[in-house]
């Protein structure tokens, strides 16, 4: 209907665009070891999408991103399951954390926009994972764990009830309870690697990213670059097994146990994992790329064959 004057200037339709929400951050919290921060979206809450992904075990935020743009399109909408905030929304938001003494990760310091999630995308991201069968228990409590502790407490600071005086209080009552409870998981962390590092039967390296992690509850925030890397190439004997048609995890066990390289310092590292469908953690192992090699030789001296 109207046709575009070339003599317009990009700048003139920046009035007339809607100002967006202002966003920012209600309180830091962590959330069974990993960083939760609920920030406020106009005066909603809503959570990173990075930060649940991890909790969940999505793979990160773009994943998530995807699961909400093609997977889950018939339901999550964006501006109510989730929004995007754009550079200028997100450094409000990284001054506001930096203000508070969070150390932010490089996705998040070096991102030009990011996805945040908002309570009903929480909840449906939540029932998603808990219908795949993945990470069905840590979506019930990271649901309870919202709906019981985090959304009354940005309801009860919103809510200008008392004098300042009393809200003064409240809020200290409150930073005081989380403070003891990162200080409590700290101990509990520390103690088991100490323990760990007695017995001898976890490789030091995985000890210290544990000490890491410790570190990271302590101070609530992440400390991503002091975590020791396991090097490309290892592999566990079910990742071997998959290579290979026919093949089970047992077996492969079979023929490290043969080989001795179980036992062998330079070629196999002990980890924890957390066992499939329980809540506990193992000891499992990773092994070499040269060791690698080795198991991969004798399966084909017993007649099986690596799948290309």
């Amino acid at each position: 209907m109207f046709e575009h004057d070339p003599h317009d200037h990009p700048s003139d339709e920046a009035w007339n665009e809607a100002t967006r929400p202002p966003t920012g951050v209600s309180f830091i919290g962590s959330f069974e070891g990993r960083a939760l921060i609920t920030c406020d979206f106009d005066g909603k809450p809503c959570w990173l999408a990075g930060e649940v992904a991890a909790i969940l075990g999505i793979g990160g935020a773009s994943e998530l991103a995807r699961r909400l743009a093609i997977d889950w399109a018939a339901e999550a909408r964006q501006g109510v399951h989730w929004v995007r905030i754009g550079q200028l929304e997100l450094s409000e938001l990284r001054l506001d954390l930096s203000d508070r003494g969070v150390v932010m990760p490089s996705s998040l310091a070096e991102a030009s926009s990011t996805l945040l999630l908002l309570e009903p995308g929480i909840a449906l991201v939540a029932a998603r994972c808990s219908a795949e069968q993945r990470q069905a228990s840590v979506s019930r409590r990271l649901l309870a764990h919202l709906r019981d502790r985090v959304i009354p407490d940005v309801a009860a600071i919103r809510r200008p009830s008392g004098s300042p005086l009393q809200r003064e209080a409240a809020a200290i009552v409150r930073e005081r309870i989380e403070l003891e409870r990162r200080r409590w998981e700290y101990d509990a962390l520390a103690g088991l690697c100490d323990a760990l590092a007695d017995q001898h039967e976890i490789d030091p390296e995985v000890i210290w990213a544990y000490r890491v992690v410790a570190a990271e509850i302590a101070l609530c925030g992440e400390l991503w670059q002091l975590k020791p890397m396991i090097e490309p190439g290892w592999l566990s004997p079910t990742q071997i097994a998959r290579r290979h048609l026919g093949v089970t995890a047992q077996r492969v066990g079979q023929v490290i146990s043969s080989t001795g390289l179980r036992d062998s310092k330079v070629h196999s590292k002990a980890v924890l994992n957390k066992a499939v469908g329980r809540d506990r953690a193992v000891v499992s192992h990773l092994y070499s790329p040269a060791a690698v090699g080795l198991i991969e030789r004798e399966l084909r001296s017993r007649g099986y064959r690596r799948v290309e």
